[in-house]
């Protein structure tokens, strides 16, 4: 598996991961949605997506979207199939090396309440993430919770 940063061209690899997680993250229809597009085209734009790809089946595992200027998270999915393999955690560490270590890290994701959202809450947790408060707030009609990245870890 290789991660690399992706480019403009990687857009329709990206909506293809969309698409596959779109139930998981209540959106079935992101990878057609407007917004989310140009979310990903900005991302990939400005260097801020990298890209889980299976060279050996000429495949795209999984993305993640993240924010230098925000020093956050925006975005992570990793197809079905790919799952399981630690895919999404060197998504996760290829991205936290990316933003200010110096700085706070955040991330919206989903909150205890929801099922389906576990092994993402799982993934931040196992990487130093805490809530930040524990509030529940709503984000495009979403139930989300913020987590926080305070502690320098090494990678």
């Amino acid at each position: 598996m290789e991660y690399i940063f992706a480019n403009p061209d990687d857009l329709s690899k990206w909506l293809e991961v969309a698409a596959d997680v779109g139930e998981i993250m209540r959106v079935p229809d992101m990878y057609k949605n407007a917004e989310f597009i140009e979310y990903a085209e900005r991302k990939l734009e400005q260097n801020n997506a990298i890209m889980a790809y299976d060279g050996y089946n000429k495949k795209c595992a999984g993305f993640i979207g993240f924010s230098r200027s925000n020093n956050s998270i925006g975005w992570l999915g990793v197809i079905k199939a790919y799952r399981n393999r630690g895919i999404g955690s060197k998504l996760l560490v290829a991205a936290i090396n990316e933003l200010n270590r110096r700085k706070r890290i955040t991330v919206n994701t989903y909150p205890d309440n929801y099922p389906p959202g576990k092994p993402a809450r799982k993934l931040y947790f196992s990487h130093g993430f805490e809530e930040a408060t524990g509030d529940i707030f709503i984000h495009d009609g979403l139930e989300m919770v913020e987590l926080e990245l305070l502690k320098e870890l090494e990678y």
